[in-house]
């Protein structure tokens, strides 16, 4: 019983640093789909406080597999990159209306300007309160600033706009900073694991000496 302790402090610790990340944007009812070859399309949006994020996204279509590699990209408003993934069709991991796949953690700078944009030449794109339909839930620590698109045939910043709501496109995950950052790495929870299980093994011995 006393052996089993370790492993069970090490669920605890496990189960209390995996935490749940939210979207961005989670789209309830899609807005009028379109194949927007040679666009990067996405969204300009800040934080209210610190947050992270730790998985960047494309719309899925269909929610049946991307039929071609993707792009997706997070700026700050001078057009400087700070975040980047590539999906390879038939990749990430389906959240809703979105193919997501983690990245190493982006500290956002409460206050600033971002723009995500995703590039996909052959899977249809969707949008939000884009003049397009589309009905969506907001994350409450975010701003939203309008759609935002690009037309260079690559992956670029999305410098132009056409209003309000959001072209998806693009998509991405949050988790507050104090959380990312209190999470150990994976190197730590290998050393953690095997220090509780020399625990349980010392534990084990000492009641078999005492027996």
């Amino acid at each position: 019983m006393k052996a089993s302790l370790g492993w069970l402090a090490a669920a605890l610790v496990l189960s209390a640093g995996a935490a749940e990340a939210s979207s961005a944007i989670s789209l309830i009812t899609p807005g009028t789909e379109s194949v927007d070859a040679g666009h990067t399309l996405g969204f300009e949006f800040s934080t209210l406080n610190a947050q992270s994020i730790t998985a960047l996204g494309i719309y899925d279509s269909g929610k049946d597999g991307l039929a071609d590699t993707a792009q997706i990209g997070v700026w700050d408003t001078f057009g400087h990159l700070v975040a980047s993934a590539t999906i390879k069709a038939g990749g990430g991991t389906l959240d809703g209306f979105f193919r997501y796949v983690a990245i190493t953690p982006v500290a956002l700078d409460v206050g600033t300007h971002y723009v995500v944009g995703a590039y996909d030449e052959h899977d249809a794109q969707s949008s939000w309160a884009a003049g397009q339909g589309g009905t969506a839930a907001l994350n409450l620590n975010l701003n939203y600033f309008g759609n935002r698109f690009s037309s260079t045939g690559a992956l670029s910043y999305a410098d132009s706009s056409s209003g309000g709501g959001a072209f998806l496109g693009g998509n991405f995950k949050i988790e507050p900073t104090s959380r990312v950052s209190a999470a150990p790495e994976p190197a730590t929870w290998a050393l953690m694991l095997a220090g509780f299980g020399l625990a349980g093994v010392a534990l084990r011995r000492r009641t078999a000496a005492l027996a």
